[in-house]
């Protein structure tokens, strides 16, 4: 009796930081390629095409596509007037403007908890202001307040 099927392979492209909106912080990524192969009694043999990239985080394991990569230096909108690692106090302050701009929530809290603020604490307050509901990119899985209606990384319509 002959065993065949296929099976998929990820093999690492590559290292670094980003910033994982899961996690809400910064963590380990492998870049990683699918490709799916025939396979004879178990054992992949023949590469029968690419499925595609991700990015996976390290910490909690959830893949990404490729375009969460831009979160991992993205800066605070200058019109928001904060910026990461700025004083805490002021960046509770402008919690409901920025959301009422259009950044993303996770933007926010990870410049909250970059100030110090407690990950929860951060989460509760900008969730506060977001309303309901919370919409998020079906692209790239940010998260916006109830109010907006495009993402802000790439531009698409957010439900």
């Amino acid at each position: 009796m002959i065993i065949w099927g296929s099976r998929v392979r990820y093999k690492d492209l590559d290292t670094g930081e980003f910033f994982c909106p899961r996690c809400q912080a910064k963590r380990a990524y492998k870049h990683k390629e699918a490709r799916r192969y025939f396979t004879l009694y178990f054992i992949p043999i023949i590469p029968m095409g690419k499925l595609g990239e991700m990015i996976e985080c390290q910490t909690c394991k959830t893949a990404y596509e490729m375009g969460v990569l831009q979160l991992r230096q993205g800066p605070a909108p200058a019109s928001a007037g904060a910026k990461p690692g700025g004083d805490a106090a002021a960046l509770m302050r402008n919690i409901p403007a920025r959301v009422r701009g259009g950044d993303p929530l996770e933007y926010i809290i990870r410049d909250l908890t970059g100030a110090g603020l407690d990950l929860d604490v951060a989460r509760g307050a900008v969730n506060g202001a977001a309303g309901s509901p919370i919409r998020k990119c079906s692209n790239c899985g940010l998260t916006y307040g109830s109010m907006i209606r495009q993402c802000q990384s790439c531009g698409r319509a957010v439900s």
